[in-house]
């Protein structure tokens, strides 16, 4: 515990951090500066193979991963599944060094973890046409940190990261109906769509010194809403011949719109008690994707899939909102406030691919029929950074809280039971340096 985050003695610096909107929910602080996507195609065969999937898609999970895969059911289906996640995030805001112009912050590795039902859906073929009802998790993501703050060196005002403590729920869960149309023995087409809900919970409190009660609190950045939009996801298959299949989805995702509350001691503004509170209505914008995929079946037992997917992070500083109590740097420092003006082109997240390619095996021992899956895919960094000069102290520490993040790449595998003709047992793992995951589903069919 430092008690050098005195108020007499620092210039500090907050609004950087805690008084500007961003869209897609995202404000300038820690807690949503690396928000994790989950968007892995559903069901514990997909990622068993790597999550290429786009050209296979023949099970009830095809409703989120290629409408058009419907038609290749031939028995009313029921698939349910349960996904475990496990995060790992880096925060960057312990201690630096350096000079004012050019310092690094040190960061520590936080994990946090949800379980929970992510996939449940029902099919019914009729002929040419199948349709389905389902549930998808599309977004399922917690994150909680505490930081221990950091003076910025060499600035004789004594610039600072004040500690903070944030508690970070996201969820967003698709409900859609779908449909398959078989146009020939080669060509099928697919339509999902239904309603998004999000529901975000997310505080983080900012403190004055590294004693975290309501005496030191100095502000807290609050979003605690939920909204509802559309989806639509459209999809084709391709199957020249018996060995070979070729697919694509376009994948139009939800914007909701939502409510952040800034409340900010007065004390740290003009000296007075009190509190002044800001309200701002902000876009969550979810990506959203095109992509394409090849399967190979060289015998009836081995299968190989390839995908390759354009995510369009690009959406997330798309219609930019940067919105502060007077659109300044706040300080106790005359000198430092009204010295920086953040505008919507400083932050920028590019579009990036994933690239996906697997292979199961499907064998048989004592009439129980088994399914052995392994596969890989790549992560693009997906981080918002911050792309503005760094002309001032407030730019420079925006620049180290929005830096440039890393591409992940993940190891799947996977193991599949057939105990019956018409019941089926899923697991799979997916492993990489920013996340663990963990899937277990199952598929009944109905029928003779």
């Amino acid at each position: 515990m430092r008690n050098s985050f005195k108020i007499d003695s620092l210039a500090v610096v907050f609004a950087i951090i805690s008084f500007f909107n961003i869209g897609f929910a995202q404000t300038n602080t820690e807690n949503f500066a690396q928000l994790e996507f989950n968007f892995n195609n559903p069901g514990a065969r997909a990622n068993g193979i790597g999550g290429a999937f786009i050209s296979l898609a023949d099970d009830a999970t095809a409703t989120e991963a290629n409408p058009a895969g419907l038609t290749r059911l031939i028995k009313p289906e029921f698939s349910f599944e349960i996904k475990a996640i496990s995060y790992k995030r880096d925060v960057f805001n312990f201690s630096s060094s350096g000079s004012l112009v050019d310092f690094e912050l040190s960061g520590k590795e936080f994990k946090n973890g949800v379980i929970s039902p992510s996939f449940a859906s029902i099919v019914f073929p009729l002929k040419n046409l199948t349709l389905s009802a389902f549930r998808h998790e599309l977004v399922n993501f917690e994150s909680t940190f505490f930081t221990q703050g950091s003076l910025v060196p060499n600035f004789t005002n004594g610039l600072a990261f004040f500690p903070v403590n944030s508690a970070t729920e996201i969820k967003v869960v698709n409900w859609g109906a779908a449909a398959g149309l078989r146009i020939s023995n080669q060509f099928s087409v697919g339509v999902s769509a239904g309603i998004s809900q999000a529901d975000i919970n997310s505080s983080l409190q900012r403190f004055r010194l590294e004693i975290f009660d309501e005496q030191t609190l100095d502000n807290d950045s609050i979003i605690d809403d939920s909204d509802s939009d559309v989806f639509v996801n459209v999809g084709l298959i391709f199957k020249p011949t018996e060995k070979v299949s070729f697919g694509g989805v376009f994948k139009k995702r939800p914007k909701f719109q939502l409510q952040h509350t800034i409340e900010q001691n007065r004390l740290i503004l003009d000296g007075v008690a009190g509190i002044v509170e800001l309200n701002k209505e902000i876009n969550f914008k979810v990506p959203t994707s095109l992509g394409a995929g090849i399967s190979f079946q060289p015998s009836d037992a081995l299968t190989f899939a390839f995908d390759v997917v354009r995510i369009n992070y690009s959406d997330l500083t798309d219609n930019f909102v940067v919105t502060a109590l007077d659109s300044t740097i706040i300080s106790v420092d005359p000198l430092i406030r009204g010295q920086a003006v953040l505008l919507p082109q400083d932050f920028n997240s590019d579009a990036g691919f994933e690239i996906h390619a697997g292979a199961e095996y499907v064998g048989f021992l004592n009439k129980v029929g088994y399914v052995l899956r392994g596969g890989v895919f790549t992560e693009p960094d997906n981080s918002i950074e911050f792309v503005g000069p760094t002309t001032d102290e407030a730019r420079s520490i925006t620049a180290q809280l929005f830096r440039p993040g890393d591409s992940d790449f993940h190891v799947t595998f996977g193991l599949g039971l057939l105990l019956t003709e018409n019941f089926q047992i899923d697991l799979a793992g997916n492993l990489s340096k920013g996340s663990d995951e963990f899937v277990g589903s199952f598929v009944y069919r109905l029928g003779k």
